[in-house]
């Protein structure tokens, strides 16, 4: 059967090639303008099934097999089901949130063998987006009222020690090359911004999409770029703004 569609794709003789210039205006046919008001409704149902059916799924399932590897939930958690049911965790992170965060699934949680407790703290209100990266071997605080967009990373940490001989034998990162990150209230962070070790990101302040921040950044201001840098203040009014919303 492979060979005889083959055939009909090189049009090999006259009688293939007719086979073929009827496949092709099958494959044109659509399905008339007066039809779609249905499909139209078949498309709505379809999605209100899934809807419903992934909601009873979160609610039942997803979401409180999450908050078990949690050392605390705030109240009015939102966890978000993505195609990725649950976020990899990996070693002994401990896992604080505050009210009102929403977690999307799609995400990856990673704590180092150096300190005992490695720790992961998100303050209330904050939004942390699909494809967020967590790499903690001591601290990484996340503040209130954040928002931290898609395909984000954040690490107190290298991940492998600089020494090849070390990193060869797998051996996990010195202590002294761990530096704990944090992240104040009322800061976005841009898609696919990276976040490395050391890095204390002020209160307000706004690192735009793909920069990778190496060093602190002060309050109310906007870096970009690789490495990131400074490129505005944030005027008076947008603090007042960003103060308004406690």
């Amino acid at each position: 059967m492979q060979r005889f569609f083959v055939k009909i794709r090189r049009r090999e003789t006259p009688f293939y090639s007719f086979l073929h210039d009827i496949a092709s205006r099958i494959r044109r046919i659509s399905i008339p303008q007066f039809c779609m008001p249905l499909y139209k409704v078949l498309y709505n149902v379809r999605i209100g099934i899934i809807i419903f059916f992934r909601g009873i799924a979160v609610f039942l399932y997803y979401e409180p097999m999450f908050r078990s590897a949690c050392r605390k939930v705030g109240r009015k958690f939102q966890y978000v089901k993505l195609r990725q049911g649950f976020p990899y965790i990996y070693g002994n992170i401990q896992i604080y949130l505050g009210d009102n965060v929403i977690f999307h699934s799609r995400a990856s949680l990673s704590a180092g063998k150096v300190f005992d407790l490695p720790t992961f703290e998100v303050g209330s209100n904050t939004y942390l987006g699909p494809g967020l990266s967590i790499g903690v071997s001591k601290k990484i605080s996340v503040g209130a009222f954040c928002y931290v967009a898609s395909n984000v990373s954040i690490s107190d940490n290298d991940g492998h020690p600089l020494d090849p001989l070390k990193r060869s034998k797998g051996d996990p990162v010195d202590k002294k090359d761990v530096l704990p990150v944090h992240i104040g209230d009322y800061v976005w962070i841009g898609e696919g911004a990276t976040i490395l070790k050391g890095v204390s990101i002020g209160e307000g302040s706004v690192v735009a999409a793909r920069s990778v921040v190496v060093r602190d950044v002060e309050p109310y201001s906007v870096v970009a770029g690789n490495p990131a840098k400074f490129i505005k203040w944030i005027e008076n009014d947008e603090k007042n703004l960003y103060r308004s919303l406690e």
